[in-house]
């Protein structure tokens, strides 16, 4: 039993494309009306897997095996306090009935050319971390600082601060992120908030790391809030783990792969920083992610969750190819 995975959920983004196409689709996300895209290319992914299923289906009775084919939701990730993605697929017992022997899945990339393909052997994508703080101090007027506790200015400085994490509390050979995305705090121009909401993200490969990340943050908070007479909570999730393509496996593909799009377009990617719930699936069994390239030649495309991010429809006969024959 082998299986394919395709994630199909879309982003909340406007898409800004000339596509005849394109959507146009509004709607609400953590209360703010947001336009939706396949901005992420889980529309080829899908449309792939779907060909994928067409091209086997058709010869059927030649195959010496099973193929199972998973449609994934909420690889994005679930809505806030909600279940989701491939996780859940598995507690919910996906693997149960016909537990595959091996896994494959793919992802568009604007950085490879229609009839490109990419493969990483080995770690490919990092683990993805979420973090939520809360920075609490003291409202006042904006006109007396000296009766508020600022939290605002404890927000900068633990922003700065965990940039040392990176810089000067880990190996500089281990690969590590930490990006605050979120800043948010006060109503008005001239009062000093009582707090400051702060979220964003931890990527890292090594497990140690991740623990060391986690340790240093809560002790930075910890000292710029006492420091100043303030307080913090973190809340630190630890999200998708780390996505490792089994190096057997993903060895013993390179010359499917190298006969369908030619030697000289399978390229060898370096590892990235960004996540990918696929890995709950290589945790359970050998799994091997790789690259589909989107660009069509002389067009341009923006980089993956942006508004003007394009797949071009070429990459689907590549994409179901190249899948149809590693299955």
């Amino acid at each position: 039993v082998v299986a394919v995975r395709a994630d199909m959920d879309a982003l909340p983004v406007t898409e800004e494309t000339d596509l005849s196409f394109k959507s146009t689709v509004k709607t609400t996300y953590l209360n703010k009306e947001v336009g939706v895209m396949h901005a992420c290319g889980h529309d080829i992914h899908t449309s792939v897997q779907l060909g994928v299923a067409s091209v086997l289906a058709s010869m059927k009775r030649s195959l010496p095996g099973t193929v199972k084919f998973i449609f994934q939701p909420a690889e994005e990730g679930p809505p806030p306090g909600e279940e989701g993605g491939a996780d859940l697929m598995l507690k919910e017992g996906v693997f149960a009935n016909l537990k595959p022997s091996a896994i494959f899945g793919l992802h568009t990339h604007p950085g490879l050319a229609v009839g490109e393909l990419g493969l990483t052997i080995g770690p490919a994508m990092a683990a993805v971390d979420h973090f939520i703080i809360t920075i609490k101090g003291k409202q006042s007027h904006g006109a007396y600082p000296h009766k508020s506790v600022d939290p605002i200015i404890m927000a900068t400085e633990a922003v700065d601060a965990f940039q040392t994490i990176r810089s000067r509390s880990l190996s500089p050979l281990e690969p590590s992120v930490v990006t605050v995305g979120i800043i948010r705090g006060g109503e008005r121009f001239n009062i000093i908030p009582e707090q400051v909401h702060l979220e964003g993200t931890v990527r890292t490969y090594n497990p140690e790391v991740q623990d060391m990340v986690e340790h240093r943050m809560n002790k930075i908070l910890e000292g710029i809030t006492l420091a100043y007479g303030g307080s913090f909570e973190l809340d630190y999730d630890r999200g998708t783990p780390a996505t490792i393509n089994n190096p057997e496996l993903a060895k013993q593909m390179i010359p499917t792969m190298e006969r369908v799009v030619g030697k000289n377009n399978l390229k060898f990617l370096d590892p990235v920083m960004g996540g990918e719930d696929f890995a709950f699936f290589a945790n359970e069994v050998p799994g091997m992610y790789y690259r589909l390239g989107v660009l069509k030649p002389g067009t341009t495309s923006g980089w993956v969750h942006t508004p003007t991010f394009r797949a071009d429809d070429s990459c689907l006969e590549v994409g179901i190819r190249a899948m149809s024959n590693l299955v």
